[in-house]
């Protein structure tokens, strides 16, 4: 009783300095006390103007710190055998109030720089998510269930209801991210008229204009998933009062949060509706993460270990994320144009990770799949060392950063192709799998997109050029994963997974695989007369396709089987590396 007590009040607490911290931004106090981590020199200054508000920032900071270190060393000591899996969470809560400290004191030192303010707001938000953790972990009647798991099953809500709050969770916490950052960087007048933006659903402006833009649209996509979450746990939570409390009470918040945004921006940013708005945002992230828990009243925390962050990693496929990073920069490169430095540095990290969310999610839809596949079964997934909740949240946190980044430091063209490949992989390519061979041309068209999106994020426009390096990417991807399908043809026929050697004779397959060959090799001739390649590329491109065309012929022979599908699937590889580097070449050193 005791550790519950203390969790909720360090989570109270944690909601009040965020509100102050809050107020300290409105009332241009951020530097009122311009050292640190004393004020003016002393550790209790004249409490007056700026400086009552920015040192009582520092002093609820403080309190908070205290709060934390009791409750970890009251969670520790607990013999309560419901609190041991809190452990770990509660000494990351210490270890994060420290960091916070250090980021609210580099934040003053350096003079309120954006990234730094920003990561301050996302550290704080972070903490006050585990700090509502504990509290709910650790109530009496959740301690009580601790041994009776059965009892706990049936309070469950179904798995995808839960899921789908986890969902709600991630985005609510990324809007206020994304919140913060209009804030710290100036955007929060960048658009005065609603709902559009100086005229425009997009318009073409600076960066800041485009940070708020973002977040009204990110907005939108909050408002859906949370209410979309209310009604299913709604209708899931028949026999949980509290849980159909929690459904009712987020749209509410979600109306109100929408009104108070509208009129902050109309008010010009008045102080209390400023301090409303940020409040109601911090209340709807704790209450879709109850639901979350509420929802899953069994669950516990996975312990952290190396093993455990090597396995989040391999959810995003890292060779495949980086082969497709590299497709991406080959079209960045070929485009006529400049980009600064820091605009091509964050646009490929924006590609790479919508790539990881791409795959992650990927797996976790998949994750049943694959554990009748010889290839996929030790991923972690299947393998039960990652649990599906934690490669949803990440796969959506991926996707999160990702999108904005790309419509940020590329353009909305850009943006919009990277929305459009996640989408289409994730959402239909994935599912497609399971009902139609004809997947694997829906697939190829995301593992298309990211030359052109390349090219875009240097144009800024669809052009000729980018549109062959896309049709190239398609192309080539149809033989390449054919020959997967015949070599792994059993492990896909156990998943339920429809693929063309299944659906077509053998003779049909390498039909196919020698007319999409043979269009590939048509499609690399074309970037000469568009000049973006010149005559030792096509020299070389000529001599990759003969050799290409003629494995995929070779697959007539009686002989040929598995082991020449393995074969083609490494020349292929092979293939594109090279066709890239000829291309490389020539435009460099010839």
């Amino acid at each position: 009783m005791f550790v519950n007590g203390l969790a909720i009040a360090t989570a109270v607490a944690t909601f009040a300095l965020i509100l102050i911290g809050g107020l300290v931004h409105g009332t241009g106090s951020s530097l009122a006390c311009p050292d640190w981590p004393t004020c003016y020199g002393t550790m209790m200054p004249k409490m007056e103007g700026g400086v009552l508000v920015e040192h009582s920032h520092r002093l609820a900071a403080g309190a908070v710190m205290i709060l934390t270190i009791v409750l970890a060393v009251a969670v520790t000591r607990s013999r309560n055998a419901a609190h041991r899996p809190l452990r770990p969470l509660v000494w990351l809560a210490v270890a994060l109030v420290f960091v916070q400290a250090i980021l609210g004191g580099v934040t003053v030192l350096l003079r309120l720089p954006t990234p730094v303010s920003t990561a301050h707001t996302a550290m704080s938000l972070l903490f006050f998510l585990i700090t509502v953790y504990v509290a709910i972990r650790s109530r009496p009647a959740n301690a009580a269930r601790a041994g009776g798991v059965g009892s706990a099953t049936a309070l469950a809500l179904p798995q995808n209801v839960v899921r789908l709050a986890l969902a709600s969770v991630v985005t609510v916490y990324f809007q206020m991210v994304l919140g913060g950052l209009v804030r710290h960087s100036g955007a929060a007048l960048a658009c005065t008229d609603i709902p559009l933006c100086r005229g425009a659903l997009w318009p073409l402006a600076h960066p800041t204009v485009l940070i708020h833009v973002l977040h009204r649209l990110n907005g939108v996509l909050v408002a859906a998933l949370v209410i979309a979450s209310s009604i299913a746990t709604w209708r899931a939570a028949r026999q949980r009062p509290l849980l159909r409390a929690l459904a009712a009470l987020a749209p509410v918040l979600v109306a109100t949060q929408i009104w108070l945004g509208i009129r902050s921006v109309l008010s010009f940013l008045d102080l209390a509706t400023v301090e409303a708005h940020l409040a109601v945002a911090t209340a709807l992230l704790a209450t879709q993460l109850g639901v979350v828990l509420l929802g899953r009243p069994a669950a516990v925390p996975a312990p952290f270990s190396w093993r455990w962050l090597r396995d989040v990693i391999s959810l995003t496929k890292p060779r495949i994320t980086g082969l497709v990073v590299a497709t991406f920069s080959g079209g960045m490169w070929l485009a006529p144009g400049h980009l600064p430095a820091w605009r091509v540095i964050m646009t490929l990290v924006g590609t790479a990770l919508v790539v990881a969310a791409s795959n992650t999610l990927n797996m976790y839809l998949e994750r049943d799949a694959d554990r009748l596949m010889d290839r996929t079964r030790d991923r972690p997934l299947p393998q039960e060392r990652l649990s599906p909740e934690t490669a949803l949240a990440f796969g959506v946190l991926l996707a999160c950063v990702a999108l904005p980044l790309l419509f940020l430091a590329g353009n909305a063209m850009t943006g919009l192709m990277a929305g459009l490949a996640l989408f289409s992989y994730v959402g239909i390519y994935t599912p497609m799998k399971r009902h139609s061979a004809a997947a694997l041309f829906v697939g190829a068209v995301p593992g298309a997109i990211p030359p052109l999106m390349g090219w875009t994020a240097v144009t800024g426009r669809l052009d000729g050029p980018g549109l062959v390096l896309f049709a190239i990417l398609f192309l080539w991807q149809i033989p390449h994963f054919l020959a997967i399908a015949i070599y792994r043809a059993n492990d896909y026929q156990r998943a339920g997974f429809k693929v063309l050697p299944m659906a077509l004779s053998a003779r049909g397959v390498r039909i196919y695989i020698v007319l999409f060959s043979l269009g590939l090799v048509a499609a690399t001739m074309l970037l000469q007369p568009m000049q973006v390649a010149g005559t030792p590329y096509v020299l070389a491109a000529t001599l990759l396709g003969a050799v290409f065309v003629g494995w995929g012929i070779a697959g007539f022979r009686r002989a040929a089987a598995a082991a020449w599908a393995r074969s083609l699937f490494l020349v292929s590889i092979v293939y594109l590396t090279l066709l890239f580097v000829a291309l490389i070449i020539d435009r460099t050193v010839v």
